[in-house]
């Protein structure tokens, strides 16, 4: 039974708060003052969330708090199927426990493969720990019912597998950034292109060599 707190159980991936730049801030639900869900090997809590900017989930910022848990949470970016998370994972990261407060905080979760994810299409941030009994477990703070873009669902086993259960009409605090490719500049083409007018091979040479260096 879903309690007011259910158990997180976080993915794969491994945390790492700072440790590297991340893309641009696209989807947020920031309010974690409603209560909390509880991360435990018994749920896997999820938040279905639709991508603003095309590229990569190259980081996310969950709002969690450890309970006496000394096992390490994985965070997943999934594709969904429906409404709720799909089988598709499309990046992982473990989080140790030690970077995990006893109080409420966003914790950075940095992703080494960003996961692909495309304007306008619905994906899920889930976390869960395995295994965890009670009364050891992680919290996840969410707010009302204040996010548009997805709802906030869970699976009773961790890891996860189908079915998933729609959980109240809350939203679990998240964050979401996006790495987009950068426009190319031209540079290094018109470079290339200015050296089929040098005059001898070597220059031609010298002159592609240094324009190879160039941003495309």
């Amino acid at each position: 039974m879903l309690s007011a707190t259910f158990v997180v159980v976080c993915a794969t991936f491994a945390l790492a708060p700072g440790a590297a730049l991340a893309g641009t801030l696209d989807q947020q639900q920031t309010i974690f003052d409603v209560g909390t869900g509880t991360i435990d090997s018994g749920e896997t809590p999820a938040q279905t969330f639709t991508a603003g900017l095309s590229g990569g989930i190259d980081q996310v910022d969950l709002h969690l708090e450890a309970h006496g848990a000394t096992t390490p949470v994985t965070v997943e970016i999934r594709d969904t199927s429906g409404d709720d998370p799909g089988a598709t994972v499309l990046a992982a990261q473990s989080v140790p426990a030690s970077s995990i407060p006893t109080t409420g905080s966003w914790v950075t979760v940095n992703f080494a493969t960003p996961a692909p994810v495309t304007a306008g299409s619905q994906y899920a941030v889930l976390a869960y720990s395995s295994p965890l009994s009670m009364p050891q477990h992680y919290e996840w703070g969410y707010g009302g019912d204040v996010y548009a873009g997805g709802r906030f669902t869970y699976a009773s086993s961790s890891p996860p597998s189908s079915p998933w259960t729609t959980g109240s009409t809350n939203d679990l605090a998240f964050k979401t950034y996006v790495a987009q490719p950068k426009a190319a500049t031209g540079q290094r083409a018109a470079a290339l292109k200015k050296c089929k007018h040098k005059h001898g091979k070597k220059k031609r040479r010298k002159c592609r060599k240094r324009a190879k260096r160039l941003p495309l």
